[in-house]
């Protein structure tokens, strides 16, 4: 029986060329509707619409390709339990998402979004009149929970901003550009040496409301709090009670435990918090990036090695 790739993930003409050209032992098809439903292989790309192929005794997918970072809302343990491998697009995100960073720390500490509220009104106004209300990020140190290939990137650029930088990860291995690292588990113990916290980690058993009430309360007083990696991570009842208090001086997000955010949640109430609509990793073009890591893990697989790229650990979930 003839063995199908379905690309349901965007991808530029040359790109299905190459892999046309690469993967001639297969059958390259856009649809369930060009191949048996039993001859599918390889997905790259993932629709909740495919869940029956995968279910269905017949299935003979082994390897999923996913585009993006996150796989907690892809169904983890039915690829586990059928030994479906899952790479994802882990890295892609690394610029975009350090550039957000970046934008919202700017946006809430050097006063610009007052400014452009107060340029919609023709209003002039110093809104540092005080200097006690100026913030500047050189001198500060950046806390990266969730120190990855976009904790590694966002570390190099804060260093230009000639801040300090601690980096978090959960192995404890070595993170390029960071002055300080720790493990996760030592979070609760160093969290009061960051100036600025962003936290950057996928979401996981461990991870959902890891910042709750009580890891605020061991926050530095005033500390600026940028959310980049999953909403549920936070506890907002626990931050918005830590803005209301002074603990966190300022918040930006990009992640929300409910999304879209209700129009009558009371976050969009709150002065000193700047949010976007989870766009923080959006990049230019999907296709540049997934299709090389494709290509990479493409090579092994057919060659019967360990995907050297972007693996999901399915039962920790990233």
């Amino acid at each position: 029986m003839t063995k199908s790739i379905l690309v349901i993930q965007e991808l530029y003409s040359e790109q299905l060329k190459e892999l046309k050209e690469k993967a001639t032992d297969y059958n390259i098809v856009e649809s369930i509707e060009e191949t048996g439903k039993d001859s599918v292989e390889i997905i790259i790309g993932w629709s909740d619409e495919l869940i029956p192929l995968i279910e269905n005794d017949e299935s003979k997918v082994k390897w999923v390709q996913f585009a993006y970072a996150g796989v907690n809302d892809l169904p983890l343990e039915l690829f586990a339990k059928k030994n479906i491998l899952l790479t994802n697009g882990s890295g892609i995100h690394a610029n975009p998402v350090t550039e957000s960073t970046i934008g919202l720390l700017l946006g809430l500490t050097r006063s610009i979004v007052q400014s452009a509220e107060n340029q919609k009104k023709k209003r002039w106004k110093d809104q540092w009149e005080n200097e006690e209300t100026a913030y500047e990020l050189a001198g500060k140190t950046m806390l990266i929970v969730g120190a990855g290939k976009i904790g590694v990137q966002l570390g190099r650029v804060a260093k230009a901003f000639h801040m300090d930088t601690i980096g978090i990860n959960r192995s404890g291995r070595k993170i390029e550009n960071m002055d300080e690292q720790y493990t996760q588990k030592e979070l609760a113990k160093i969290i009061h040496k960051g100036d600025i916290i962003v936290n950057i980690l996928p979401l996981t058993k461990e991870t959902t409301h890891l910042y709750d009430e009580t890891l605020f309360s061991k926050m530095k007083e005033g500390v600026v709090f940028i959310n980049v990696g999953r909403g549920e991570s936070v506890d907002t009842s626990a931050l918005m009670d830590a803005l209301d208090h002074g603990k966190v001086r300022c918040a930006g997000l990009d992640v929300f435990e409910e999304e879209p955010l209700p129009e009558n949640h009371p976050l969009w109430g709150y002065e000193q918090v700047l949010m976007t609509p989870h766009i923080a990793g959006r990049v230019e073009s999907y296709p540049k990036y997934i299709f090389p890591i494709f290509m990479k893990n493409f090579e092994a697989y057919v060659q019967g090695e360990e995907l050297p790229e972007n693996l999901v650990k399915l039962d920790e979930g990233y």
